[in-house]
């Protein structure tokens, strides 16, 4: 019994009526499979990130930086970034393409990594920096009030 093969995601913006014949069209034609089902998920379209957010992603991973230390080290706000997605980061993330799955990607010589933080939807992109504001606050940062109070420090 041959296995088959991994069925790629489509996403297809239903705005169109030709868009609806062709989302019906690759429906017609998606394996079925009783042992590795494929599932159908509609939804609304997920927000992006917008740059105000990114923005306020690197200010909180600057003021990190600046203040946090970590078995007596003090590091980067690149290397934090580094290390809060693969230690903060929750193992399930949805991407801006409205995916629920794993944030860890297999790269070609079978070790792993973790997704980018660009490929985030808003919402799980906005509760990732709640959980990276929460265990910089456990490290004892101080985070500013507003994004403008960094700079007149």
């Amino acid at each position: 019994m041959s296995q088959r093969p991994k069925f790629p995601t489509r996403t297809i913006l239903l705005r169109t009526e030709q868009q609806r014949e062709q989302a019906l069209a690759l429906l017609r034609n998606v394996p079925l499979d009783d042992k590795k089902p494929l599932e159908l998920l509609i939804h609304e379209q997920p927000k992006k990130r917008s740059l105000d957010q990114n923005s306020y992603y690197w200010m909180r991973l600057g003021e990190a930086a600046e203040q946090c230390y970590l078995e007596g080290r003090a590091y980067t706000s690149d290397v934090w970034h580094e290390y809060c997605r693969r230690n903060v980061m929750p193992d399930e993330i949805t991407t801006k393409d409205g995916e629920r799955r794993s944030k860890w990607v297999e790269v070609p010589d079978g070790t792993t990594t973790v997704i980018s933080t660009t490929q985030l939807e808003k919402g799980c992109f906005a509760e990732y920096c709640t959980m990276i504001e929460a265990f910089f606050g456990n490290l004892g940062c101080r985070f500013s009030a507003n994004p403008n109070e960094r700079n007149e420090r």
